[in-house]
């Protein structure tokens, strides 16, 4: 864990950004000046400031933002739910994506991918991804309706009980992002499970309560 109580991306770091997947020893921490949009479980890329006012993102639903402003930041919240960060390897743009079980389904971390590219003109091979703490296949069982909305059998282990499995969230995104063009070699797990590390994150699953955690990226002011 980095100071402040953020965890870092090698990946990212490497390319000098600043960046931090939160824990709830980064509630403190957390920059004011992130810009977040209303997370409905969906698919939609929003770029910011596109809109008339970056301050209004929060009232936007989108479950994914990116960047290209200098200096910029935006971010997601998650309580088990899957944060990846993705940033060009110029640092010229870069986007931050919540994925929860039906995001995944819906490909939002592929769809993403396309929706950079298309915008910008970069090749997926230019991005680098990390995916951060989330509820691992340790802990998280789903039964019948996920099974049939996730085709990659891959992805999921076995459970005790009939009709129910435990899936591997970062598996799945992984597999999007790689199927995307981003190579395998540019993608990072940061973080362990969510439901396991009570201590260090919030869960949904486990606690039931309101609580969720900022992950974000800046876009630095000298590209």
């Amino acid at each position: 864990m980095s100071q402040a109580g953020f965890e870092r991306a090698r990946v990212l770091d490497e390319l000098g950004l600043e960046h931090g997947f939160g824990t709830r020893a980064s509630f403190a921490a957390t920059p004011s000046d992130v810009v977040y949009a209303k997370q409905v479980h969906g698919t939609t890329l929003l770029r910011v400031p596109a809109i008339s006012d970056a301050r209004d993102a929060d009232t936007r639903d989108a479950d994914a933002l990116w960047t290209d402003q200098a200096g910029r930041a935006v971010g997601v919240y998650t309580a088990d739910c899957v944060p990846i960060l993705i940033a060009h390897v110029s640092g010229r743009f870069v986007s931050a994506v919540h994925a929860g079980w039906r995001g995944s389904a819906a490909r939002i971390a592929a769809l993403s991918v396309r929706a950079l590219v298309e915008a910008t003109g970069c090749r997926p091979a230019e991005l680098r991804a990390a995916i951060g703490p989330h509820i691992g296949p340790c802990c998280y069982e789903v039964d019948a309706p996920v099974l049939a909305a996730i085709p990659q059998r891959s992805v999921f282990r076995a459970a005790a009980r009939p009709e129910h499995a435990l899936l591997d969230l970062f598996a799945l995104n992984r597999l999007q992002l790689v199927g995307a063009g981003v190579p395998a070699r540019s993608i990072e797990r940061v973080g362990g499970c969510t439901a396991c590390d009570l201590e260090h994150y919030a869960s949904y699953r486990r606690e039931r309560g309101s609580a969720r955690i900022l992950h974000f990226i800046r876009r630095p002011l000298d590209r």
